[in-house]
């Protein structure tokens, strides 16, 4: 954390401007002087993220997380902050000469870098093979017969993986920096025997098409393979493991390409496979993107919640067979638990996007996706037609499964609408249908409430086996993970405390004449000081953002959060004009009472003699004449 020169880091937070650099991850959306969106780092349905273009911080109200420009890449990114302040220095720029040597934050980040570098090189080398490697026949023949030409090959840099492992264990020992370890951590390989690298690692992908995949910014974190023969054991796709770079259930393929137009349009399209995302794309329909092979997460739902914004939509686009129809479903879930509003394209028996738009033509496709309907309509259109819906015990499950799925969308109005839709097309009660859906969310809520209880329990026990020094007793948040709750770490509960760190921070006059003298002595008696002493004694320039940031650079990233959150209040309304001087007052009278009271504790000791009374009687009477000789609070106290 200090290996980057301040004035480098002053320079970054100056010349990246917060608001251009989180509006290149999602929409934001102006609301007076500040910008809004949903929070990108807990789950949330109405907006409670604000960015500030004056103070150029970030601050979420609702999880409390908040910092400058390089804090918001670190969270989002899941990055250290030397390599979020490289990134943000590469964009503007600027040059960077380190200054302090970290030996052990430097491996880490070192190895980090090494596995980025080996994605990119593998992506080369894999390209390469694809190209011009007689192996690679078949891969080529595969996409010649899926009429990608070798244009779209060179775009998204699609590559092959032999056959055999050798070759890739080969290119690896002619590369300089690439170990049997940077090919097992970067998700390339394997060991031969779990825990035991001495008996070497094999290729994961063998015989495969291989298709990058991209974080946001287009840097490749992954691979997904696809099999070139039918007799090929493994799935029909096999994606990298997770990694320190790569966390699927984050991720979707082709984002980085697709996200301007889903932003465009307010408007995403999901399919199934990587194949269905590039045909479409190439045929000219550009916000869409597929996820990699497994089920649609919340996180899913949440980042495509960032770029559609409040009123955009997602439309599915999945296969037309029951598995297809189940996954339509499971999606919805997610996506409707986020507040998305979901349509779903039927896509005829037996087709898939790609084979669609070759046999018909992009307009096909195109055709499809902009008639598709609400979910609920799809829903009773597909789905209601397969059962006897006659039979009035197979009608009330149906109409139970339409009520679950209603109870999950929380715009009252569309919840009304919905169970109107529902009651007169399939011919039901009303009041029935509004009771299941009661139901329904009466039960979701007792579920919610139930693992609430269970985690919260866990984490007594954990915290009970911690404090006892067992094993396990402490749980770890993964690294980058988002904060839940108020970030709190740090705690600032005296009103007079946080006013006067506010003030160092953001008065330029009340700083100036404050810190023309050391902090005061009675701070030392008064817990949660420290903070306000270190505030107080840093050099720091209230009027210059990038001078906070600069400082708060050098801080714990608790202290960190604390900045951010002082910085992201406001001060309380007050009609005292020496606002600094009424904090001081009050902390200097808390300070005196703590010892008065510790004073009056020991006075009331039986066994103290006379001369172990008079001294302690001097300094009583003494603390009490300072406590009184100090002037009276304002009016409006603290």
């Amino acid at each position: 954390m200090g290996q980057i020169p301040r004035e480098t880091i002053e320079r970054i937070t100056d010349e990246n401007d917060i608001v251009d650099v989180v509006g290149s991850y999602f929409p934001l959306k102006r609301a007076g002087t500040r910008y809004v969106a949903l929070c990108p780092f807990h789950n949330e349905k109405t907006p409670s993220f604000g960015v500030n273009p004056q103070r150029q911080i970030y601050h979420c109200f609702g999880c409390g997380a908040g910092g400058d420009v390089i804090r918001f890449v670190m969270q989002y990114e899941n990055l250290p902050f030397p390599d979020a302040a490289k990134r943000l220095a590469d964009r503007a720029g600027i040059p960077i000469q380190e200054e302090v040597f970290d030996a052990k934050e430097e491996s880490r980040r070192q190895f980090r870098r090494e596995l980025q570098t080996l994605q990119r090189k593998a992506t080369e080398w894999y390209h390469r093979l694809l190209l011009r490697s007689p192996q690679a026949q078949t891969a080529r023949d595969y996409l010649k017969g899926r009429g990608f030409s070798i244009d779209i090959a060179k775009r998204w840099q699609f590559g092959y993986a032999p056959e055999s492992s050798n070759p890739l264990m080969d290119w690896a020992r002619q590369e300089d920096g690439i170990t049997p370890r940077h090919l097992v951590e970067g998700g390339l390989a394997q060991w031969n025997e779990e825990g035991r690298p001495d008996r070497g690692a094999y290729a994961r992908f063998r015989h495969r098409l291989m298709f990058p995949v991209a974080n946001d910014m287009g840097d490749v974190i992954a691979f997904s393979g696809r099999v070139l023969s039918a007799e090929q054991r493994g799935g029909k796709y096999v994606n990298s493991p997770e990694t320190v770079l790569f966390n699927k259930s984050k991720t979707f393929f082709g984002l980085d390409k697709s996200k301007r137009a889903i932003v465009r349009e307010n408007r995403a399209i999901v399919v199934e496979g990587q194949i269905d995302m590039i045909s479409a794309f190439e045929s000219g329909i550009e916000n869409i993107v597929a996820p990699l092979g497994t089920a649609f997460t919340e996180q899913h739902a949440r980042l495509l919640k960032r770029h559609v914004g409040e009123s955009g939509e997602v439309v599915l686009c999945y296969d037309s067979d029951s598995a297809g129809y189940n996954a339509v479903v499971k999606a919805f879930r997610v996506l409707a638990a986020q507040g998305v509003m979901v349509r779903v394209a039927q896509l005829p028996d037996g087709e898939d996007p790609d084979s669609l738009i070759r046999k018909e033509g992009t307009e096909a496709l195109t055709g499809l996706l902009a008639g598709a309907p609400e979910f609920f309509d799809f829903q009773i259109d597909r789905h209601g037609g397969s059962r006897d819906l006659g039979s009035l015990r197979d009608k009330l499950a149906f109409v139970r499964e339409l009520s679950e799925n209603i109870a999950l969308v929380d715009d009252k109005m569309l919840q009304d609408s919905l169970i109107i839709r529902v009651t007169t097309r399939l011919g039901v009660g009303e009041t029935d249908v509004r009771r299941l859906v009661a139901e329904a969310k009466t039960a979701a809520l007792r579920n919610e409430r139930g693992q609430q209880r269970r985690e919260a329990a866990q984490q007594r026990r954990e915290d009970a086996a911690a404090e006892r020094g067992e094993p396990g007793g402490q749980r770890q948040p993964p690294e980058g993970a988002a904060p839940q709750g108020k970030a709190a770490d740090l705690p600032l509960s005296n009103r007079s405390i946080r006013m006067l760190c506010q003030l160092l921070l953001s008065d330029a006059d009340t700083r100036t004449r404050l810190t023309a003298q050391e902090p005061p002595e009675f701070l030392r008696d008064l817990p949660e000081t420290e903070f306000l002493t270190r505030l107080w004694r840093a050099d720091l320039d209230p009027g210059s953002n990038a001078s906070i940031s600069g400082f708060a650079a050098t801080l714990t990233p608790p202290e960190q959060d604390a900045v951010a959150r002082l910085r992201g209040d406001a001060l309380p309304p007050s009609t005292n004009e020496n606002l600094a001087d009424e904090c001081l007052r009050a902390l200097h009278r808390k300070a005196l009472q703590n010892r008065i009271r510790g004073l009056k504790a020991r006075l009331n000791n039986p066994q103290l003699t006379p001369a172990d009374l008079e001294p302690l009687n001097k300094e009583y009477l003494d603390l009490t004449k300072r406590l009184n000789d100090i002037p009276p609070l304002a009016p409006n106290g603290l």
